[in-house]
């Protein structure tokens, strides 16, 4: 149910955009001037505009496959890397918002955020066997786990 959910968001947000373009251009004096309703209208009726729906639907059932990520990075312990865990999360704007058996989930802090990641913005968190394994949106995840596996090699360096 989640995966399909997902699927809706992505086709609604492609279909904003697109009636967002189309808006664009007419406000900006694209010629010809014809109302964008009807210009709307006009593309979706043509070949073009079906094959456009077509690749609109293919993109967002796919999106739920590929957007998320599951993530390992080895050598984390809890006891010595809680802060630094904190702090990559605080870096992208993540806060923790809930802990429980073993998992802290962290939300994005702000509407804007939250809204670009189409309210998409929970990463889930546990350790598992001398590792961290982090689940969620794959720009997020990959962005903070690149940064965490950096804190967690320069800790070497430390004391």
């Amino acid at each position: 149910m989640r995966y399909l959910i997902r699927a809706v968001k992505y086709l609604l947000l492609l279909s904003l955009l697109y009636v967002a373009l189309v808006w664009a251009m007419y406000l900006l004096g694209a010629e010809p001037q014809i109302d964008p309703w009807l210009q709307i209208e006009a593309h979706l009726r043509a070949d073009i505009g079906k094959k456009m729906v077509v690749v609109f639907v293919i993109l967002s059932a796919l999106y739920p496959r590929f957007g998320f990520m599951r993530k390992r990075i080895e050598g984390y312990t809890p006891e010595r890397d809680k802060e630094r865990l904190q702090n990559a999360m605080a870096v992208f704007g993540y806060k923790l918002t809930d802990s429980h058996d073993g998992v802290d989930t962290y939300r994005a802090e702000g509407f804007v955020k939250r809204l670009t990641l189409l309210w998409e913005d929970k990463i889930e968190v546990r350790v598992v066997d001398g590792a961290i394994e982090m689940k969620g949106i794959r720009r997020m995840v990959a962005r903070i786990a690149y940064q965490l596996e950096t804190y967690i090699r320069n800790s070497r360096f430390e004391d």
